[in-house]
């Protein structure tokens, strides 16, 4: 099964964070949640916590097998138990902390929302090794909620243009193509999380829509 809830509310990727060895959950996510996240996503190592005591970790948290970064709200205690995951971390000073709203990375490169500052644009890059790409998608600054992607590929917003979409392979040096979640919808990273090793999607993500994920990140056998 690689369709699931958060209490009842698909949306998962608002809440859950991944790459491709590790899992960060809400603190209060039940046991079958994480059972499917880890079974899907295959990572040895799953975190709960909070962020600046929210569940909103998928918002918030961006992530690669480099390092992760986090928003200015989190506390002490949060740093803490995030550190238990081994990797390098760096809490950003950027006001516009959503950083999983901004940023879509994999380990070859990234894109990020081009209001955020140039010198943090370049410390968030440092830490996670990876050029970052000043860039819009369908119109919308958070191009980390319009996009995903894994070392495979990217699915990106169903009203990417062409144009978007090269800069997209251009940056992430991988192909990709265009896709929704949750019946219809092109907030991509909000309705799915994705690693190398597979995906865990919103439940009301159909078939067809489960068939796009695959093909676009390479996922069928």
């Amino acid at each position: 099964m690689n369709k699931t809830v958060y209490f009842g509310n698909p949306w998962i990727g608002m809440f859950i964070k991944a790459n491709d060895t590790v899992s960060i959950l809400p603190i209060d996510s039940m046991s079958k949640l994480d059972d499917i996240v880890k079974e899907n996503l295959k990572t040895d190592i799953t975190i709960k916590t909070t962020i600046g005591d929210s569940n909103l970790l998928g918002v918030y948290l961006a992530m690669n097998s480099n390092g992760i970064i986090l928003p200015n709200i989190i506390r002490d205690e949060e740093i803490k138990e995030i550190r238990k995951t081994g990797m390098n971390i760096y809490v950003s000073k950027e006001q516009q902390n959503a950083h999983g709203n901004n940023i879509t990375i994999n380990d070859k490169g990234g894109i990020i929302n081009p209001h955020i500052r140039t010198e943090e644009r370049k410390a968030i890059g440092d830490v996670l090794g990876v050029e970052l790409v000043p860039m819009m998608i369908a119109e919308y600054s958070t191009v980390g909620s319009c996009s995903i992607a894994t070392n495979k590929g990217f699915l990106s917003h169903y009203k990417t243009s062409e144009q978007e979409m090269k800069e997209l392979e251009d940056a992430l040096k991988v192909k990709g193509s265009r896709g929704t979640v949750n019946m219809g919808t092109g907030f991509l990273s909000y309705g799915v999380v994705v690693n190398k090793n597979g995906y865990v999607a919103g439940e009301n993500t159909t078939a067809f829509e489960l068939g796009r994920i695959e093909e676009a990140l390479d996922m069928i056998k």
